[in-house]
């Protein structure tokens, strides 16, 4: 018997902490048991059976029991090799079966002499509708998840456990791999190496997780920045490595992310995700990223870099403009989770893309030229022009990123941005104005506006409320009405007009990726 709380009538006496670990089996030589019964009432696994036992002669132990696993019903069975007349040091061949729709555990192998539960290997099958029900069994420590098919090669020595391989799938996510489990000093160190060939990180979630999350979604609208839990207070005694690469990353919702490596550290609860290399569409994500909870709360750090992404990916316009982006991002903050440590972070991020093109058509609307868009959008819908630099570096303070600076140039239009984006709702107020070269006879008094979310940026040019921000006939003839009511000094005064100043691109550039 064990209640929930863990109290157990099969414990003996607390072993001292220095105490080596226990290796050896009970050394039996002989043991037989006729019209033997066992009841098993564990309220902390949710498990209770009842059945025969029996040790007899060369047909050695055979338990069938059977009752119910997490309110469903179960049946155990479990065989082992004969006791008497063998070496009670030998390996000693037994067998689990552990049938529940909640949970079906089979596991065949050998004990370093008879009934060892010390020492053993053995090969061990797993089939439930969530990791946690594994957990329930086995006592890991382990997660909510997708549907699971586990296969691995394990073994137990004294207090440590080691899985030689280990494979199969958690919902579509698809990985082999090993791990060492090693108890030391009062503390646990894991070193573990994993490789999938397709991954989902939806799968680390069960259901009832999923439908969490979709609440969320419906409450607070869709977020770019995820939820995941930084709080390593459950892990204050473990340390250890862990090496992964993911090659293929899927995503219900689609993503720019192609594939993923990386190690992960965790020392005193000191948590370090370094050599990550992440693949895009185009380009690549590369950097450190850190979790110190050892004093306070979890305090979240990043160093990452972007090399060699689309701009046209990243704006989501690849009509309108082209472009190489490079980026680095150096945020920290404190939370129990990203989401909520990012929207009170510190530190800068920063894009930068050079020598691209842009459509000649939004760069005159850039300048506010309204003469120049309106030529365009009659004769010369598709021409393009040279975008000399795009550098967008924002500087946080507190969750709220504010351009410093924020400029574009394309040779003959430069535009330069003010506004905030602000991480705690992830909303977006930005305002794009600029001019071109030559003084316009007609200046559009509607600067870009770049409103919205982050997982929904909305666009105004030229005077348009379209969420597309694609400049209408509509929008020409009312950023005409005010250009020209601006011209003969109807309406509000005028804004002064700057000195037509080229970016110096390789400044900013370097200055925004320092």
């Amino acid at each position: 018997m064990r209640d929930a709380n863990g109290r157990s009538n099969w414990k003996g006496k607390p072993r001292a902490a220095d105490a080596p670990p226990l290796t050896t089996g009970p050394g039996l030589t002989r043991l037989t048991i006729h019209d033997g019964q066992l009841s098993l009432r564990d309220a902390r696994r949710r498990l209770t059976l009842a059945g025969a036992l029996s040790v007899e002669g060369a047909a050695g132990l055979r338990l069938a029991a059977t009752g119910t696993f997490l309110d469903t019903p179960a049946r155990l069975d479990v065989r082992g090799g004969r006791i008497d007349g063998i070496d009670p040091a030998a390996a000693w061949p037994v067998e689990l079966h552990l049938v529940s729709p909640a949970l079906r555990l089979e596991a065949k192998g050998t004990t370093d002499g008879v009934l060892n539960t010390h020492s053993f290997g053995a090969t061990v099958t797993a089939r439930a509708p969530t990791l946690k029900n594994l957990d329930r069994a086995i006592e890991a420590g382990l997660f909510g998840t997708q549907p699971i098919a586990l296969i691995g090669q394990v073994r137990h020595d004294g207090r440590d456990w080691y899985l030689d391989t280990i494979g199969g799938g958690i919902g579509r996510s698809r990985f082999v791999g090993k791990a060492s489990v090693l108890k030391r000093d009062g503390r646990t160190a894991i070193d573990a190496q994993m490789r999938a060939s397709q991954f989902d990180f939806d799968d680390l979630s069960d259901d009832a997780g999923r439908a969490k999350a979709a609440a969320s979604k419906a409450a607070i609208g869709p977020r770019v920045l995820p939820p995941t839990r930084i709080n390593l207070s459950h892990l204050w005694k473990t340390d250890g490595t862990i090496a992964f690469r993911v090659d293929r990353l899927l995503s219900d919702g689609g993503t720019v992310f192609r594939s993923l490596r990386g190690q992960l550290h965790l020392d005193h609860q000191l948590l370090t995700l370094d050599h990550l290399v992440a693949t895009l569409a185009t380009g690549q994500m590369t950097g450190v990223a850190r979790v110190d909870h050892r004093s306070g709360r979890p305090k979240l750090s990043t160093d990452l870099r972007l090399e060699g992404m689309a701009l046209d990916t990243l704006v989501g316009s690849p009509d309108d403009i082209t472009g190489i982006v490079r980026g680095r991002i150096t945020l920290s903050g404190q939370g129990d989770t990203v989401r909520e440590a990012l929207s009170r972070a510190d530190g800068s991020a920063a894009i930068v893309s050079n020598d691209g093109t842009i459509k000649a058509l939004v760069a005159d609307v850039l300048g506010q030229d309204l003469g120049g868009t309106i030529k365009q959008a009659i004769l010369h819908p598709s021409e393009r022009v040279p975008l000399r630099c795009l550098v967008a570096t924002f500087r946080a303070r507190g969750g709220v990123l504010v351009p410093d600076p924020l400029a574009i140039d394309t040779g003959s239009a430069i535009g330069r941005g003010s506004g905030r984006i602000d991480l705690r709702d992830e909303s977006i107020a930005l305002t794009l104005a600029g001019r071109t070269r030559d003084d316009p006879a007609l200046r559009i008094v509607d600067p870009i506006r770049v409103g919205g979310t982050l997982s929904k940026p909305a666009i105004a040019i030229a005077g348009s409320d379209a969420p597309s921000g694609k400049p209408g006939v509509g929008g020409f003839f009312k950023a005409l009405g005010r250009s020209i009511g601006e011209a003969i000094g109807l309406g509000d005064k005028p804004a002064p007009r700057p000195a037509f100043m080229p970016v110096d691109c390789a400044r900013l550039s370097a200055a925004a990726l320092r």
